[in-house]
């Protein structure tokens, strides 16, 4: 007989819930309990989100600025090479090969 009181009270709770409503809104308004619960669910997707992207691999932003800085780095690298073969040449032709 447990089932029958329950399904009384649900009945009655779900009663005093929707009278508890402006009468126009028809049942639709969200209570602030079920707003908490959405903000705090989407806040956690994010949280999850951002932590757990790192684990599946650099997130995009991360990649894209590697790649950057990877490239600079071999490009200041290239043309530091060409500086020094540029001043070692100079200095050869000036000077002559004798020390």
């Amino acid at each position: 007989m447990a089932g029958g009181r329950k399904r009384e009270w649900l009945r009655k709770k779900m009663a005093t819930a929707v009278a508890g409503t402006p009468a126009g809104a028809g049942g639709q308004q969200q209570s602030p309990r079920w707003a908490l619960r959405v903000r705090a669910l989407s806040a956690a997707l994010r949280r999850r989100r951002h932590e757990h992207g790192a684990a599946a691999g650099l997130p995009r932003v991360d990649f894209l600025r590697r790649l950057y800085e990877s490239v600079v780095f071999h490009l200041l690298w290239v043309i530091e090479s060409a500086v020094v073969l540029a001043t070692l040449c100079f200095f050869f032709l000036r000077f002559g090969f004798r020390l």
